[in-house]
């Protein structure tokens, strides 16, 4: 399959429709994101199960969705509606494994890489570089310690930041003084909508998005009009985004239950209480953090800006024509308001998720997109070095094609993915767990031990912990609002989730690293076990309702 093969018509000349085939982009995208995803998150096929308890309380949330429970209303947990959707669906693949999480982080995955491979076709040239680079590119990002274990909501959002990215950055590398469409606002919207109700502090991004649109209004098109209604359209978007699950929770009466725990929780409650200075150091420490656990993705971005940087310096330097040509061999072009559009939207980006002073290894996952701005400065000079060979024995006439033969670019690229491969191999935390097998894990241990039992549909409820997995692996729906420990209002929890015991409605306990208290004598202590594994010690304990009278207390 000659699947490199492209006729490039004029010099970066790139539009909607992209010079090269869809179907190969799209073909090519799709094999990355299911060969780095195969290995990098443990809801692959690779991996016995997913037990990080963020993930497994998702799964819990979203299939109960399709079993009659209204989110918010009835089961709590703070993350959007959306993210709790795609895990409906896929928990209707497979409701009791991660089948369907895989195939849906498959989803996520190859439309994030098809949006990062445009993008690069706006810097170098369509048909080769592009397709030789994204597959490491997809490499770094998802074998980065932010990545975690798989599943979060950072990475099902990820791909609407891509895109969004993408848009924008277009606009002002093509279009720009000329206004952005409204077509094109209206998409923006669109993807800010599906970030929001996914998890809303990655809207930082989006917030620039419009800011840098509303601006080129002004300064290009010179139309205070266009930018006010450009802003509505915006909004629109947004609107339209979110109309489906406003219809939802109308229908279901839980307007209200859904804008107090995704909003006003989320807003209020669970930022940390700190002083302006304390907030700034506190944000500082985050990044620092951030930047010591994923050192390789944030070299990267910070040798991206300084290239870009330098790249918009030399435009200056080298005005004159004669010397434009040998500034050519090393920088791109690139304008001022291009510049200060990529930077506003990853300042912005990460000002939001942790203004908060709040921050977990995954929060920044969704930055993670900038590190293709590293590779660029490589791409870039080699891509013209062969140019200029290939111009040198055309007598220096201009070549606006592809500079790699179609068999030996489409080498390269399969090279690349190996080494995206190995890459991912080496440098992800997950393929240190792969040899894990069921019978090495408490949870079916657990399991087996509550279908012997011969309890139908079990009552469960976690205490001190997150969802670890017992409503997934054993097929059943919580019994009360708070069917895991929060961490907010967690003596509120507790004290919810001990009503339930004193009445003897949970069949069992699942308590994580301590005992569970406030059961009194009504359970007992069943099974107790230590799971040990790379980067990870924790001790479970599970009860199981005696015929003990109910307590009256």
């Amino acid at each position: 399959m000659d699947i490199f093969t492209n006729t490039v018509k004029a010099k970066y000349d790139l539009s909607d429709e992209i010079a090269d085939s869809r179907l190969k982009s799209f073909v090519w995208c799709f094999v990355c994101a299911f060969v780095i995803m195969t290995i990098c998150t443990r809801s692959s096929f690779l991996y016995v199960f997913n037990m990080w308890d963020d993930a497994n309380s998702y799964f819990t949330v979203g299939k109960s969705i399709f079993r009659g429970m209204v989110p918010y209303r009835d089961l709590f947990d703070q993350k959007g509606i959306m993210l709790y959707f795609i895990y409906g669906v896929a928990s209707l693949i497979s409701p009791v494994t991660f089948k369907g999480v895989f195939i849906m982080e498959i989803i996520a995955a190859f439309a994030a890489l098809l949006g990062i491979l445009r993008i690069y076709q706006l810097f170098l040239e369509p048909s080769t570089f592009p397709y030789i680079i994204t597959p490491i590119t997809g490499a770094v990002i998802y074998s980065a310690r932010n990545f975690y274990w798989g599943g979060s909501a950072e990475e099902f959002l990820f791909p609407f930041i891509v895109w969004g990215l993408y848009l924008s950055v277009r606009y002002f590398r093509k279009i720009y003084p000329k206004p952005m469409d409204y077509k094109t606002v209206l998409i923006g919207g669109i993807l800010a909508g599906c970030v929001l109700n996914i998890k809303f502090n990655s809207l930082g991004l989006f917030f620039a998005w419009m800011v840098m649109v509303f601006v080129a209004d002004i300064i290009g098109s010179r139309s205070v009009v266009k930018a006010f209604v450009s802003c509505m359209v915006f909004l629109g978007g947004m609107l339209l985004a979110t109309l489906p699950w406003i219809l939802y929770f109308a229908v279901n009466g839980a307007v209200g239950d859904w804008l107090y725990v995704y909003i006003y929780k989320n807003v209020f409650e669970y930022s940390a209480k700190l002083t302006l200075a304390e907030r700034a150091a506190k944000i500082y420490d985050i990044l620092k953090n951030h930047f010591l656990n994923n050192k390789l993705l944030y070299v990267l971005m910070v040798l991206g800006a300084l290239y870009l940087l330098a790249s918009t310096i030399s435009t200056y330097a080298y005005e004159d024509p004669n010397n434009r040509n040998k500034r050519n061999r090393f920088f791109v072009e690139i304008s001022d308001m291009e510049l200060i559009n990529i930077g506003m939207q990853l300042f912005f980006l990460l000002l939001v998720i942790f203004i908060g002073g709040v921050s977990l290894p995954y929060y920044s996952f969704s930055t993670n997109v900038f590190v293709l701005f590293g590779f660029i400065p490589f791409c870039y000079i080699i891509e013209k070095f062969l140019k200029g060979k290939i111009e040198k024995h055309t007598h220096g006439r201009s070549y606006g094609g592809s500079i790699l033969d179609t068999s030996i670019a489409f080498a390269m690229s399969i090279v690349a993915l190996i080494v995206g491969a190995v890459i991912t191999v080496f440098t992800s935390i997950n393929p240190k767990v792969m040899g894990i097998r069921a019978e090495d894990l408490w949870l079916y241990h657990f399991k087996d031990y509550i279908e012997n039992t011969g309890i139908e549909n079990p009552g469960i409820i976690n205490e001190f912990g997150f969802d670890a997995g017992l409503y997934t692996v054993l097929d059943v729906e919580p019994i009360c609002y708070y069917f895991q420990t929060q961490t907010l209002n967690m003596q509120e929890v507790l004290d919810y989730q001990k009503t339930y015991l004193h009445s003897g409605e949970a069949d069992f306990v699942l308590s994580i690293n301590s005992p569970a208290e406030g059961i009194g004598d009504r359970y007992d202590l069943v099974m107790q076990e230590r799971c040990v594994f790379y980067e990870y010690d924790e001790t479970f304990y599970l009860y199981q309702r005696n015929d003990n009278p109910a307590d009256e207390g």
